[in-house]
């Protein structure tokens, strides 16, 4: 057992020192920092969120009123009054534009003349405003008072009565389906981080030939367990780093609207999918590292690693493509299948489970033979690293296989 603790140290330390695994603990958090900080950066550099410089033209002084009156939107230059002197004024950048209205048989128009491109929120806000003026021109004209013109521009609510309780509102939607793509990401990302690195770990031994001095002095098993493990503490280390950080920014920013969002977004999960939701991230995790552990064995060096591991790569990229294809059209027969096939339900599954277009037994099924698969990838893996870590075959992922199978067979 001390042989094992050593082995599983030893890997670990050297590997969370490396360059790489900084970068790859570091680069989510500088991405989600940007992600949350871009809408500030946007407003802070939108030039549409300043008061906008105007001048008026128009022979009813309602809407210059109006218009003089909004004064978070707008800075309205009361002096000019006639179009020669509005155009002076905008070529000499005095005002960023100039509001011609005019009416002509009840009907109100405005053309609102710019040097360059008018804002999309400039334009919104001057439509409200002139409208807002006009309905309340026209009421006054039509003697209709305020409390009569609130009934009739009122909105017609319109709620949803859902009569199943196993149908998602479409806040809910939006969120599952966000929550879909956020972790068939994650389980992407480190599915081709950890296999690789396992892989490579395993290959980096057998290609410098060290291999055969290791096996002397501590058996194949403890050895490939000590791997193991090092790699799951790495992956530990990663996914803790991560929790530790979340739960320092919900702490220190819980009293801000950003942060209340997101535990809105998150109260939408139930308890039971959480776990479920964690079950298929490990599960499948874990397949994907047994299997790249197991390519590994067979790789005769680290320069072919990526030769050996490529199908694997296929099989985890097909599965983050069936789980879009999932989120987008959960009942399509292919995408059923995929997410009863072990490699690939982790993240089809996943993205069906969180829409609830599968049923409970559907669920669990497929993650029974996700667990089985696992167990029998486990049990696989241990029988074949005995003969495969000091097999040395140029040939091939496919031909090392079956010589490594014929390998096993005789043991």
């Amino acid at each position: 057992m001390s042989k094992f603790w050593v082995i599983t140290k030893q890997v670990y330390k050297r590997r969370v020192k490396t360059k790489s695994f900084l970068i790859s603990l570091l680069f989510p958090i500088l991405i989600a920092a940007l992600i949350a900080g871009i809408p500030k950066m946007v407003d802070y550099f939108d030039s549409s969120s300043d008061i906008t410089k105007i001048a008026i033209l128009s022979d009813n002084p309602v809407f210059v009123k109006a218009l003089t009156a909004d004064k978070k939107h707008f800075q309205v230059d009361t002096n000019i009054k006639d179009k020669k002197a509005a155009q002076s004024a905008l070529e000499k950048a005095k005002i960023d534009g100039f509001v011609t209205i005019t009416e002509k048989n009840d009907a109100v128009s405005a053309i609102y003349t710019t040097q360059e491109t008018a804002g999309q929120n400039v334009m919104t806000r001057l439509t409200e405003d002139l409208t807002a003026t006009k309905i309340a021109e026209k009421s006054a004209d039509y003697k209709i008072t305020n409390a009569e013109l609130q009934s009739i521009t009122s909105p017609v609510s319109v709620t949803n009565d859902l009569e199943s309780n196993n149908q998602l509102t479409n806040h809910e939607k939006d969120v599952m389906s966000a929550a879909v793509v956020i972790l068939t990401l994650v389980i992407f990302i480190f599915v081709m981080s950890y296999a690789n690195i396992v892989a490579s770990e395993i290959a980096t031994e057998k290609g410098t030939r060290i291999m055969e001095v290791i096996l002397s002095s501590v058996s194949a098993t403890t050895h490939l367990f000590a791997k193991l493990t090092a790699i799951i503490f790495m992956l530990l280390t990663q996914i803790g780093f991560y929790i530790l950080c979340g739960a320092v920014v919900l702490v220190a920013g819980r009293n801000t609207e950003m942060v209340q969002n997101i535990l809105d977004q998150i109260a939408v999960f139930k308890a039971y999918y959480l776990v479920l939701n964690l079950l298929f991230v490990i599960l499948g995790l874990l397949l994907y590292i047994l299997l790249a552990a197991m390519i590994g064995s067979m790789v005769p060096n680290v320069e072919t690693v990526a030769q050996f591991i490529y199908p694997m790569t296929i099989l985890a990229i097909i599965g983050y493509w069936g789980s879009i294809a999932a989120a987008n059209a959960p009942d399509n027969l292919l995408v059923i299948i995929g997410s009863y096939i072990p490699t690939f339900s982790p993240m089809m599954m996943l993205a069906r489970m969180d829409l609830l277009s599968v049923s409970t037994i559907g669920i669990f099924s497929s993650l029974a033979i996700l667990l089985l698969s696992v167990i029998g990838a486990f049990f696989l893996t241990v029988r074949l690293y005995q003969g495969n870590v000091l097999l040395y075959s140029n040939e091939g992922l496919w031909k090392t296989w079956k010589t490594s199978l014929s390998y096993a067979k005789r043991k």
